[in-house]
């Protein structure tokens, strides 16, 4: 499964590592993490209709208190993933391609969140 295959090869980078440790999650992140920490999903999963690939769009939020924090650990994981080519675990990843940034201050959290979200185009 992709999201499996993206999340241990993140935590396995050794300069986003230092930074977040393992808290990297698929889907949300848990009720009173401790942060910074981030959070992936797929926001799109389009496919090929005639060949097994497919290019689905997952999303990255980065939170965290402290917004320089939070833009570093967004450079950092774009840093690994941007044209990454070839094997991540069980999955053969043609391409991964950096989408669009943005951010966001959330009020009730008083959290940074910065979202950034890459194509994965890869044999299924």
């Amino acid at each position: 499964m992709l999201e499996v295959d993206i999340r241990n090869y993140l935590i396995s980078q050794e300069p986003l590592k230092l930074k977040i440790g393992t808290r990297i999650y698929p889907g949300w992140i848990p009720e009173n993490a401790v942060m910074p920490s981030v959070a992936f999903l797929s926001v799109s999963g389009v496919r090929h209709h005639d060949i097994d690939v497919a290019y689905p769009r997952y999303q990255f939020s980065v939170f965290s208190s402290r917004y320089i924090e939070a833009k570093e650990i967004a450079a950092e994981i774009r840093n690994i993933l941007q044209r990454f080519k070839g094997q991540m675990g069980n999955s053969n990843v043609i391409q991964v391609a950096f989408q669009n940034e943005y951010e966001n201050y959330e009020n009730d959290t008083k959290l940074y969140h910065i979202a950034i979200d890459f194509k994965f185009i890869f044999w299924e």
